[in-house]
């Protein structure tokens, strides 16, 4: 039996997202992402306009099949991804698994073949077509399932936006039963939110198809009443971003998980190309690990809140740079860990061009050997890589205090004047 526990109403105070009032978008004007997506050709969709409610859906199971065709196609009635632009307006919560799994009961991953010990149930995952603009209202959220956006042979994946969605509990499974000693050490697969390509199959160490020009913004990531922070049992990432060009993370909150970004699957993907990404303004906190962990890639983070940090029988660490990274570390608050801030994970020996780099500065506590394991052998004094876009740095004191308070799911929202 796997070690999980559910926690009750009386916790659920730890788990309230911030609010951040109030979300102004003008459709007809490319958005300011501050970060590496406002380098591609990202855009709102405008003319297609679906909206998903409790009010448009006479039942959760028609809710569930009009928005997963949305996201995917740009119509409630086909589920073909594709490149149709759609402004996908979502309202209240969508149940990814179509009633299979809820707060109280998650018995349906618990199932597995008893002779081979292999899972019988997949976890639930939805493509994201290109061109779509999915925006939340009145407490939007996805949940008991992940999304995909996911570039592949004869599909780019681009300018995609998602904000004021709350991501809940993608729960899954392990691949095999690891209450089976052979099988203990398995890990669960599943994705709240997940932005992969097509790796190249000769080599196995680039990626042929990259998606691009990305935004998450004011979204909150959590797993739920379920608690799993010492072995992620059913729970993987909550925003992987395995490869992908010109993306900005921002003000989204990421609270109760374990394995929050993974980028770069493998020591063998170490191109920085493949990976382009901004984190700003987010808060972290009761995470363990992976904010993010990285492989070769140009990484942003700035004016970021990390705070308790790590448990007790699994310390963590909010960065891990790892293979061919090139970080660039300004202004960020770290608040409480159980463990190191940083961890590296860089098998390379210095001087190699894969040995990654980091630069650091402005950070509260700055970033050093005692707080950052390995950290004194890879910071470089000028930054590895030249920021292309424009930004406003905080003070690391300031972001403590407005992040808190900004981050997250939950605002009002207001489309080319009209209140939704």
């Amino acid at each position: 039996m796997k070690k999980i526990l559910c926690i009750g109403a009386a916790l659920l105070t730890s788990l309230v997202f911030a609010d951040p009032s109030q979300i102004n978008i003008n459709t007809k004007e490319k958005p300011v992402t501050n970060g590496w997506a406002d380098m591609g050709e990202i855009r709102y969709a405008s003319e297609n306009i679906i909206i998903i409610s409790d009010a448009t859906y006479s039942s959760a199971e028609k809710k569930l099949k009009a928005f997963t065709n949305a996201i995917a196609s740009g119509s409630t009635s086909s589920s073909s991804v594709n490149d149709k632009e759609a402004l996908i307006i979502l309202s209240g919560t969508v149940d990814l698994s179509g009633g299979k799994v809820n707060d109280k009961d998650h018995s349906y991953f618990d199932e597995f073949d008893p002779q081979t010990h292999k899972r019988l149930h997949n976890d639930f995952m939805y493509d994201i077509g290109s061109n779509k603009t999915i925006i939340g209202v009145n407490n939007a959220k996805v949940a008991y399932g992940g999304l995909r956006i996911r570039a592949k042979e004869g599909f780019e994946a681009k300018n995609v936006i998602i904000r004021n969605i709350i991501f809940w509990d993608a729960h899954g499974s392990t691949e095999y039963d690891t209450s089976v000693s052979q099988y203990s050490s398995k890990k669960a697969s599943a994705d709240q939110l997940v932005i992969e390509g097509g790796e190249d199959k000769s080599t196995k160490s680039r990626y042929l198809y990259i998606p691009e020009n990305i935004w998450i913004d004011h979204c909150s990531f959590s797993d739920g009443l379920c608690v799993d922070l010492d072995r992620n049992y059913n729970h993987d990432g909550a925003l992987d971003v395995k490869c992908a060009k010109n993306v900005t993370i921002s003000f989204c909150e990421f609270t109760n998980h374990d394995k929050v970004t993974l980028s770069g699957s493998s020591d063998k993907f170490t191109d920085p190309a493949e990976r382009e990404i901004t984190f700003h303004d987010n808060y972290y906190h009761g995470c363990v690990q992976r904010m993010p962990r990285t492989r070769g890639g140009y990484f942003h983070l700035y004016n970021n809140v990390f705070d308790n940090i790590g448990t007790k029988n699994n310390s963590g660490a909010s960065l891990g740079p790892g293979v061919g990274a090139q970080f660039i570390v300004e202004n960020n608050f770290f608040g409480k860990h159980a463990g190191y801030i940083l961890r590296a994970n860089d098998n390379s020996k210095p001087g190699s061009p894969t040995f990654y780099k980091i630069y650091a500065n402005g950070n509260e506590p700055e970033l050093k050997g005692s707080n950052a394991e390995g950290f004194t052998s890879h910071k470089v004094d000028q930054k590895p890589w030249k920021v292309p876009y424009k930004y406003t740095l905080k003070t690391a004191a300031e972001a403590k205090s407005s992040v808190v308070k900004e981050a997250g799911a939950g605002a009002s929202v207001i489309i080319d004047g009209k209140a939704y």
